[in-house]
């Protein structure tokens, strides 16, 4: 192997790190957008003012965050076999 693959290879890692973590970055930012302008439109329609904005830009954030959470510690804890959380000199 050339000394030149080394660094080739860990470019091309940092490149697919970014990727994955800006786009969990984007989708958590829609969530909240979407939501919230679901709760504008909801509010605008009910008359209830900033309440469902608000809730919805929330729960958007929220659900974001559970999904930002669960690719990024539990699917790849899931896929060396760890429980999260969980230390193995405690049953």
């Amino acid at each position: 192997m050339k000394d030149g693959d080394e660094p080739s290879r860990q470019s091309s890692a940092a490149l697919r790190d970014f990727g994955r973590f800006s786009g969990y970055g984007i989708a958590w930012a829609l969530a909240a957008l979407l939501l919230g302008l679901g709760g504008a439109a909801l509010d605008e329609r009910l008359g209830t003012g900033p309440l469902l904005v608000i809730l919805g830009a929330v729960l958007g954030i929220v659900a974001g965050f559970i999904t930002l959470y669960m690719r990024a510690v539990v699917e790849p804890a899931a896929r060396k076999g760890d429980t999260p959380g969980r230390r193995e000199d405690h049953p």
